[in-house]
């Protein structure tokens, strides 16, 4: 599961398009890299795309072949694109608690997010996953750099990341917590 040895790091983003989402600022910070950086990088942005901000997308990509929009896919088709990713990243401007980030550190992927989403407060920079400043076109660019610049601690970096998954996001700790807060409420 999770890491896949290849020549390029692979990127996914999973969510619908649209500005909540962040997907431009990912576009954005793609359009940062260098020639060589892109050249070793892989970028796949999977979700419904029918919205205003996705035809934007389509339009500013449609001749960068290391950016694929893939639109909406099965959940089979999901674990499928996780096995085979290094890094997800969830550009957010806000977003509470993405399961994809959770789905990814279960297949031992490990996660590049916003500040302003709620698995940030999981992850140790640089350790078990990526932070970078809510809507810092910037930062975001800095840390994909990062990954690819430093992509033998990728592997490593996932195995933590899967403990983050057993930690908080398991079907055993749902279920205790639950259990925990209905004998509260009883």
């Amino acid at each position: 599961m999770g890491f896949q040895m290849q020549s390029k790091v692979r990127f996914i983003t999973i969510g619908y398009i649209e500005r909540r989402k962040g997907q431009d600022l990912l576009i954005d910070a793609i359009e940062l890299l260098s020639k060589d950086i892109k050249e070793n990088a892989e970028f796949i942005l999977i979700g419904d795309n029918t919205s205003h901000l996705a035809f934007e997308i389509a339009n500013r990509i449609k001749d960068f072949n290391y950016i694929k929009m893939i639109g909406s896919v099965s959940r089979d088709e999901i674990h499928r694109f996780l096995d085979n990713s290094d890094i997800m990243i969830c550009p957010s401007r806000e977003d509470p608690m993405p399961t994809v980030c959770a789905e990814a550190m279960m297949h031992k992927v490990p996660c590049l997010v916003s500040d302003a989403i709620g698995t940030a407060a999981c992850i140790k920079n640089e350790y078990d996953g990526l932070i970078f400043k809510r809507e810092d076109v910037n930062d975001l660019y800095n840390k994909i750099k990062w990954c690819i610049n430093n992509k033998s601690k990728i592997r490593k970096m996932g195995e933590k990341s899967f403990e983050i998954y057993k930690r908080y996001f398991s079907q055993n700790v749902f279920e205790t917590n639950l259990l925990k807060y209905v004998e509260e409420m009883v």
